[in-house]
């Protein structure tokens, strides 16, 4: 039997399955989920309300369907610090979609973190921010998702991707390893929190107050306290136990997007993962505070919090330059190094050129607000009213407290940073080169590049695909195959490569750094040689990702 169908009917019919595809991805930035909750129990409220003023951990059971699939027996709570109340509609929600039954899960996710949106009139602080940060180090995904329960609307949510051992899988290839949360029992204004220092003792169980150990060995507590010994008593050491270039990447997103409810601010809202390579790796958590939303102490030059007006001149270079009031040796004692300080700084001007001088960021959150425009307008428990919503994408507003024009703020920090010294002056790094005479494995490659105003030229790599990259000095002496001494062009041979090798290349002079892949190690250039006659050798930019 043959049917016949219009084709104005067949591209509806596409155009909608197109859109439905889309929708089905939980974590598709372009489309806003639905999740539906269902309590047996008409005091769900109460319940939960009694659950996380306890602080208990225990759950709600309940039903949830997301985007139409149905998920049964659900563990569910509050979740937050201060964005949680029993006196509020619109609380955020911890779903557990494996509290029942193992290995239930939505597209392979079987936890979901929904926050309320509470301190941003502009709706968008997180997820802006996340879109932003995914670009140069491990972070969560997040998009919006209208939230029922028992069929009423509470209201537009941000979904942010948790991070858990799925997370871990995806990102680090690894799940059972030393895995930290870091954020204290309760935050003390007065008070260190997770900030690494080793004020405990040296027995790793007195931190416990301070940290949550997610993994489920108690010997990890030992792993943790190695790594708060090393960072305080042997920081010439911290490069075995710590990626100390995805650390900088977290502070200088935090300075750059004013993110200090963070380390930078009361050292909390991160976690920390050992990868099988014996490094932790530290992961940002929590930015819906972002773009000076946070205002309190960074414990430094700005005790008593700082104002919208000082925000855009916040030094990223405090804790190095001025007085930690608490320390934060994991700013301090990494900067004490130069050469890490260049590294930050030069993060600091690839954010700053990639989405900010850009205008980047300002097409993301224009759409982003159209994106949910509708949405925000029909939340019934949304915090601040329409108008609000409207204009804070560049105006400042005021709600209880001034929460800074994204815009306007934004564009007076750029050029703060813009013109701060480390972020100008940097090496010019052209040209970067890779050959071999033999493309068989196990035989030498060259590697040069050309870099103008640099002192100190080198080149990190490793073989295989994972594991930290090692640091070897790149020479313009006429006998590296670098052409001629003093004609800006480095080269450095490497030995025995193997299948597989990964690089890229970082140049300091005396005030800035450079890097090429610019987003290193986020990016990096891969050369891959098979050991077969004919083969072709491949030298390409790969995303870490």
């Amino acid at each position: 039997m043959i049917y016949k169908v219009s084709l104005p009917f067949v591209f509806l019919y596409l155009l909608g399955f197109s859109h439905f595809a889309r929708a089905q991805d939980l974590y598709e930035v372009s489309s806003i989920q639905e999740i539906r909750i269902y309590f047996a129990e008409d005091n769900w409220d109460e319940i939960l309300d009694e659950l996380y003023t306890k602080g208990e951990r225990e759950r709600l059971l309940g039903n949830v369907t997301i985007n139409g699939t149905e998920y049964k027996d659900v563990g569910i709570r509050y979740k937050g610090y201060s964005s949680a109340s029993t006196d509020r509609v619109k609380n955020p929600f911890n779903i557990d979609l494996e509290y029942t039954y193992e290995d239930q899960n939505h597209q392979g996710f079987d936890k979901l973190k929904l926050s309320n949106v509470i301190h941003d009139p502009s709706f968008i602080r997180e997820v802006l921010s996340y879109d932003i940060a995914q670009k140069y180090m491990p972070a969560s995904m997040a998009n919006f998702a209208n939230v029922y329960v028992n069929d009423e609307l509470i209201g537009l949510y941000t979904n942010v991707e948790s991070v858990d051992k799925n997370f871990l899988r995806k990102h680090f290839g690894s799940k059972h390893n030393a895995f930290i949360k870091c954020n204290p029992e309760r935050v003390n204004l007065n008070g260190e929190n997770s900030n690494l220092a080793n004020a405990h003792g040296t027995n790793p169980f007195s931190y416990e107050a301070y940290y949550t150990l997610k993994s489920n060995d108690s010997s990890h507590w030992n792993n943790l306290y190695h790594l708060i010994d090393t960072l305080n008593n042997y920081p010439e050491y911290l490069d075995s136990v710590l990626n100390i270039d995805q650390t900088l990447w977290m502070h200088a997103l935090n300075y750059t997007l004013i993110n200090f409810d963070s380390y930078i601010g009361y050292a909390q809202n991160y976690y920390l993962y050992q990868a099988d390579d014996g490094r932790f790796q530290p992961i940002l958590w929590d930015m819906n505070q972002s773009f000076a939303s946070y205002r309190l102490t960074d414990a430094s030059n700005y005790w008593q919090g700082f104002s919208v007006s000082e925000a855009p001149k916040l030094d990223p270079l405090t804790h190095y330059e001025s007085v930690s009031v608490l320390p934060r040796p994991l700013l301090r004692n990494i900067f004490e190094n130069s050469t890490y300080r260049k590294m930050f700084l030069a993060h600091i001007r690839t954010i700053v050129e990639d989405i900010f001088s850009s205008d980047y960021y300002k097409s993301r959150a224009t759409y982003f607000q159209s994106l949910i425009d509708n949405d925000v307008s029909k939340d019934p428990n949304k915090f601040y009213g329409y108008n609000l919503f409207a204009q804070n994408i560049d105006t400042t507003v005021n709600f209880l407290i001034d929460y800074p024009g994204i815009f306007s703020l934004m564009d007076a920090r750029v050029e703060y940073l813009l013109d701060y010294k480390g972020v100008l002056g940097a090496p010019t790094i052209n040209n970067v080169f890779a050959k071999t005479s033999d493309h068989s494995a196990g035989s030498e490659l060259v590697i040069t590049a050309e870099i103008l105003n640099t002192k100190n030229v080198k080149l990190a790599y490793r073989i295989g695909q994972s594991g930290a990259f090692k640091y070897i000095d790149m020479y313009d002496d006429g006998n590296n195959d670098d052409n001629e001494a003093s004609d800006n062009l480095y080269g450095i041979e490497i030995q025995n490569v193997g299948n597989y090798i990964d690089y890229y290349v970082l140049a300091e002079n005396d005030s800035a750094g450079a890097f090429m892949p610019r987003r290193a190690a986020n990016e990096f250039y891969t050369h891959h040689t098979i050991a077969m006659p004919g083969d072709i050798v491949i030298n390409e930019l790969m995303a870490k990702n």
